[in-house]
């Protein structure tokens, strides 16, 4: 049990700094962008999930460890719902309606379909 919790750190640990790093860097290169990092970043998660959950299932490449660091670690530290909420959310407070349910419906529909595309990728 222990090893399994270093395992999921290790990925969460890494997969965390790498989202804090796209994002900081979307944010500086695109102005106006800071909702949409997040956007970016989830979208991306949820292809690398979608192929890691196929390659996990045809067993080509994920072990049980794999899995819980790049899945449940890596995956989960990477992909922020609570930060997709709160931004969702503020674009609602600051008056951005049709923003806040296009970010909102965008990231749930292509997030969906990245995941899809992603596993279907390990089908080929």
């Amino acid at each position: 049990m222990l090893k399994n919790l270093i395992i999921v750190g290790v990925g969460g640990g890494v997969g965390s700094a790498l989202r804090y790093l796209l994002q900081e860097t979307l944010h500086k290169q695109i102005e106006n962008f800071e909702p949409y990092g997040t956007f970016v970043v989830n979208i991306i998660g949820c292809l690398l999930l979608g192929l890691l959950a196929g390659y996990a299932e045809q067993e080509r490449l994920i072990n049980t460890s794999m899995n819980l660091l790049l899945i449940s670690g890596f995956c989960g530290g990477f992909t922020t719902f609570s930060t997709f909420a709160h931004q969702g959310n503020a674009l609602f407070i600051s008056s951005k309606p049709i923003q806040a349910i296009l970010y909102i419906g965008l990231s749930v529909i292509i997030g969906l379909l990245a995941a899809y595309f992603g596993y279907r990728l390990t089908k080929a």
